[in-house]
């Protein structure tokens, strides 16, 4: 009874967070990255393939779970109820983690951090990368661990999907790789068949990767610039150091969760509560590779949301050894750190619900002036792609992270202008400025006939 109401508790709090994010699905731009990825599946919708053709920041494996729903919904929102799906699968999965490393409770009280937790809300209904990258790792070390827990041919299975799962983390973007922590030491932990269960992750992780490099095997030298070199190059342009990925660790909004999973290691220590092994581990992977990551937003953060719930919830269960105070303590911890991070993730809704009068601007303007074929260059892709317009598959990301990296040029813009026909430029930021050389080329081609809010300015041929 005891574990069917837990299980049922933890449907419950599926729900809710289903429900919270239904309501963002359809309201403003969250992030410049949604524009991006929205024109991004656009281009690839009307064939245009991956970095032959589309400029591609994140593995192919992101892209290619956005398509089949933007195939069915061809809008925004279509794209952000696959990223939604995504996080409904980190939410079970870290239930799954939490009740096999320490029993039903501790799933429950992951499940509860998780869906509280603002990063991972935000990032579980917005067109990014990361937060489906951290579900689907999370889904792999459950498999991992189910399948050191089982035997047979389930047990193989299992595995194999574990390794599947990895690859496919990995090819959502990169830093899944660090999931790789949890299922070594999940299959360690085994009490027998380890070699078998390496085996059966090994041809899983080989049958991911095939689809991962797949898309890149036209164009390797192209994939490496767009997924590897344009963020060392722009992580070395910028002045980001150790202090500074350390000022942004400690992100306000989820200074709760991290302070509680400060108390579960040191409970866990103090009952040398081996359980704690490997989300600790998985954890401080985590941290190195935020620390040394240049250059770093605050969405990277994400990585981390579900490894802090996992590691609150596995120290949290030390409490129940002083009897019924324990137990009553650890659960007004965990209803604080809750009700802090769902007071964050209700002003971020309150935010995402207020209309981006800018953007409407931009997209309304767009429309008026343009056809629907007509091709765009932007720095503005979102409202680009709100009117039904499109930009040429090599320029959807105009991001100064690119332009850093050199991957961005006018030689760049002036080849999509000749091969897409383009008619149409909307400057609506600093990133098209910050080309070089981007003011004469502009002036050589084109001429200003909308002004519009701010400093955004329509011109055409």
């Amino acid at each position: 009874m005891r574990g069917r109401l837990t299980a049922w508790a933890a449907v419950s709090i599926g729900v809710s967070f289903l429900a919270i994010e239904t309501i963002v699905l359809n309201t403003r731009i969250r992030d410049y990255d949604e524009g991006v990825y929205w024109q991004s599946v656009r281009a690839l919708a009307r064939g245009e393939p991956l970095f032959r053709s589309v400029f591609a920041s994140q593995p192919p494996i992101f892209y290619e779970a956005l398509l089949p729903f933007y195939w069915v919904g061809h809008s925004l929102m279509s794209l952000r109820i696959t990223v939604l799906i995504l996080g409904i699968v980190g939410l079970a999965s870290s239930y799954a983690v939490g009740r096999l490393l320490a029993g039903q409770v501790a799933g429950l009280v992951a499940v509860v951090l998780a869906a509280t937790s603002p990063l991972y809300l935000h990032q579980s209904a917005i067109v990014q990368a990361d937060g489906p990258a951290v579900a689907i790792s999370m889904l792999a070390v459950a498999l991992a661990l189910g399948a050191a827990r089982t035997d047979g041919r389930l047990r193989d299975g299992l595995a194999v999907a574990a390794g599947l799962a990895l690859s496919l983390s990995i090819g959502t973007k990169l830093l899944g790789v660090v999931a790789l922590i949890p299922i070594a030491l999940g299959i360690i932990g085994a009490p027998h068949g380890r070699g078998r269960l390496v085996a059966g992750a090994l041809v899983g992780g080989f049958l991911g990767m095939v689809f991962v490099v797949l898309p890149v095997l036209a164009s390797p030298r192209v994939a490496f610039d767009q997924l590897v070199l344009s963020h060392l190059r722009a992580g070395g342009s910028t002045q980001g150091d150790l202090g500074g990925n350390l000022k942004l660790l400690l992100l306000h909004r989820e200074v709760p969760l991290e302070a509680l999973a400060a108390v579960g290691v040191a409970l866990a220590a103090s009952r040398r509560d081996r359980a704690i092994i490997m989300p600790l581990a998985w954890t401080a992977a985590s941290v190195l590779a935020v620390l040394f990551y240049h250059p770093l937003f605050a969405h990277h953060l994400v990585m981390l949301s579900l490894t802090f719930a996992l590691v609150a919830a596995v120290g949290l269960r030390n409490l129940r050894m002083i009897g019924t105070r324990g137990t009553v303590l650890a659960g007004g911890l965990v209803v604080v750190t809750a009700s802090a991070g769902a007071y964050v993730a209700f002003r971020d809704l309150q935010l995402a619900l207020t209309p981006d009068l800018h953007d409407a601007e931009m997209t309304a303007a767009v429309r008026a002036v343009s056809r629907p074929r007509d091709y765009w260059i932007s720095d503005n892709p979102f409202a680009v792609a709100a009117a039904n317009r499109d930009i040429p598959g090599a320029l959807v990301d105009t991001s100064g992270q690119r332009t850093r990296a050199g991957l961005l040029t006018v030689v760049d813009l002036e080849a999509a202008r000749d091969r897409y026909d383009v008619r149409w430029v909307l400057v609506d930021s600093f990133r098209l400025e910050a080309v070089p050389g981007f003011h004469a080329w502009r002036d050589q081609h084109f001429h200003a006939v909308k002004k519009l809010g701010g400093r955004a300015v329509i011109y055409t041929r």
